[in-house]
């Protein structure tokens, strides 16, 4: 009877390393995948909460209401810029919106403002003022918050009624401008997709 041929140490060691290797870029190939799967999940679900914003934001002020009582405001521009250089404008304006959340018939008023956390969007519904019956400037009722993380800037421009030419500054807070342009930055200071352009004062009269 022959004697069986044994593996040698040599062969055990190369055969165990061997295996290793394959199982290290399986793990790397694995991890690379599950890494790409959820940067694209992150991208998605930002990108998604950025169009619905911009979609909520246009729609609010293509229908910018100026039914503000006497003394109130119902156009606010605040030209602002932060220590870097990067635009920090603030935004606070009376819409009628007719897309959802903001409804067809009630006065809302929305402000855009940048917090620690990103780009801050409010909407609030205002209350009837109890000496008037009109809307006053206390919100009633739910709010609607939500925030844009890549947005660390906001650039607000206001078109003029008489020359149609833009201006970084609104004087009448009383009276609508023509039409509002937003460029959102991010924190290195480039542009977060293209800017919104919107004809204002759908519900004003004219």
């Amino acid at each position: 009877m022959r004697n069986r041929r044994a593996f040698t140490l040599l062969e055990l060691i190369v055969s165990i390393a061997v295996a290793g290797l394959i199982a290290l870029l399986v793990y790397g190939s694995a991890s690379a995948g599950f890494d790409t799967r959820d940067a694209l999940a992150r991208y998605r679900n930002t990108s998604e909460s950025e169009l619905r914003a911009r979609v909520l934001v246009t729609d609010a002020l293509r229908h910018a209401s100026d039914e503000a009582e006497p003394g109130r405001a119902a156009f606010e521009l605040i030209d602002a810029t932060d220590p870097r250089g990067l635009p920090t404008d603030q935004l606070v304006f009376l819409t009628r919106g007719i897309l959802p959340p903001l409804g067809g018939s009630a006065l809302w008023t929305m402000a855009l403002t940048l917090s620690p956390r990103g780009l801050l969007v409010l909407a609030a519904p205002v209350s009837p003022s109890p000496a008037t019956g009109h809307s006053g400037d206390q919100p009633s009722g739910a709010s609607i918050t939500a925030v844009l993380n890549e947005i660390r800037g906001v650039d607000v421009q206001v078109m003029s009624l008489v020359d149609r030419t833009w201006s970084v500054s609104w004087p009448s807070s009383g009276q609508l401008p023509a039409a509002v342009q937003l460029t959102f930055f991010d924190a290195a200071g480039a542009a977060v997709g293209p800017p919104v352009i919107v004809r204002l004062g759908l519900e004003a009269v004219r």
